[in-house]
């Protein structure tokens, strides 16, 4: 076997062992895409199709006409836009201040930040549940902001920080030559060079908040404010509701998610390695 066929040979193993490795992560979209999309009848065939003769928007229009889903994606969309935003805004201004700014414990809090990230949701949700029923949020879009931003925020500062940090100082410097206020420094100098960085922060924020299920469920009591993963959930413990509605309302879910990081990968992947190395 001669250097060139072994290298077709090394070329073909790798790609069989790739297909192999997303088999099991892509057959479970593949399979919720196919259920929610076959008829009534088709659905509860046995044995399951593989690849369905026909497909039916059946229960995708169902879950809209009969669950007003359409209700709870706005809920959804409207918690995800709003809590991304002030999260992208704090952390960019809490990532700058390490770097603009000299002041005791700086290098503490920072790692204190990324601390608090280390702790699972379920298990400060009884904490979390006081302190709002106390503040009285307990069932208010205000008070399940602020646990989203809560949580969210340690990664985003981190990430936000990394990508600071590569930027030159004498950037820096040649602003503050120039007259140019520091808070503004952030907005004409930081912000445009650290774009690929922001986007990735703010993917990885989107998607966390989209599929949030447990301080939804915890801290909302009334169901027109739910969000669409706490009513899934709701949907699969009812007697009349049909296997195929809870599918559809899941790939609903999914949707969003999957077309946000689909067009933003570049930047995903460009906002992670480049804040890894510094110039």
């Amino acid at each position: 076997m001669n250097k060139a066929q072994r290298h077709t040979l090394r070329v073909a193993g790798v790609h069989v062992l790739a297909v192999l490795a997303l088999i099991p992560v892509l057959f479970p979209v593949y399979w919720l895409a196919v259920s929610a999309l076959q008829s009534p009848a088709s659905i509860i065939a046995i044995p399951p199709r593989l690849i369905p003769k026909s497909f039916s928007l059946y229960f995708v229009s169902k879950v809209f006409s009969e669950f007003h889903i359409e209700r709870y994606l706005f809920n959804s969309v409207f918690l995800s836009v709003i809590s991304v935003f002030l999260t992208l805004t704090t952390a960019c201004l809490a990532a700058f201040s390490y770097i603009a700014y000299r002041y005791k414990l700086r290098e503490t809090f920072s790692k204190l930040v990324l601390f608090v990230y280390m702790f699972p949701q379920i298990l400060i949700i009884i904490p979390i549940y006081l302190l709002m029923s106390k503040l009285r949020l307990i069932n208010s879009y205000p008070g399940l902001i602020m646990c989203y931003m809560a949580f969210e925020l340690p990664i985003c500062i981190w990430t936000m920080q990394a990508y600071f940090e590569t930027i030159p100082r004498d950037l820096v410097d040649a602003a503050e030559i120039d007259g140019l206020p520091r808070i503004k420094t952030l907005w004409y100098v930081f912000l445009p060079v650290a774009l690929p960085g922001l986007a990735a922060s703010g993917i990885m924020t989107f998607i966390g908040i989209w599929n949030n299920f447990l301080l939804a469920n915890t801290l909302l009591i009334e169901m027109e404010k739910k969000t669409l993963p706490v009513v899934i959930a709701d949907f699969a413990s009812r007697a009349t509701t049909m296997q195929g509605d809870v599918l559809a309302a899941s790939l609903i879910v999914c949707i969003p998610s999957f077309f946000f990081a689909l067009f933003a990968q570049k930047y995903l992947v460009g906002g992670l390695t480049s804040g890894a190395v510094k110039s």
